[in-house]
């Protein structure tokens, strides 16, 4: 019926209004950085975006690209003017949200998804993060959207 298309495009149109903010924000700042340095980070990024829910602790990500902890987090705040846990955790928290305003998947199955290891170390991070828990910012965007 009608009701139910208006409410398709209405996430549709949200989802990619979030897609389009979420690329234009995440172009990594190459300009300046020794190439090899840009290269090993554009990799790194590339691969976290891509890994989520796995380990991307400051010492998964440099044994993965052969560096040491120090050497990879300081090349990567360099680059990307953002330290990797950073980069992480609002990485995670867009994915958490695109799953929240896209599918009707529980939250303790986003937070396992976007590689918190509970719901309630999700919650804590997306409230400290965004300024209020999941269910309340998923309350104020349906609120906003009339959806």
């Amino acid at each position: 019926n009608s009701d139910d298309c208006k409410i398709m495009l209405e996430s549709l149109i949200l989802k990619l209004i979030y897609r389009l903010k979420q690329d234009s924000t995440d172009a990594p700042i190459f300009e300046g950085a020794e190439s090899k340095q840009a290269e090993v980070i554009k990799n790194a990024v590339k691969y976290i975006k891509e890994h989520l829910n796995e380990d991307l602790s400051l010492e998964a990500l440099s044994k993965k690209f052969s560096f040491s902890p120090t050497y990879f987090h300081n090349s990567f705040k360099d680059v990307m003017h953002k330290t990797p846990r950073l980069f992480v955790e609002e990485r995670r928290i867009k994915k958490s949200i695109d799953l929240m305003l896209t599918t009707d998947t529980p939250l303790s199955e986003i937070a396992y998804e976007c590689g918190f290891s509970s719901q309630s170390y999700f919650s804590y991070v997306f409230k400290r993060r965004m300024k209020q828990t999941p269910r309340k910012y998923l309350e104020e965007i349906y609120n906003k959207y009339e959806l």
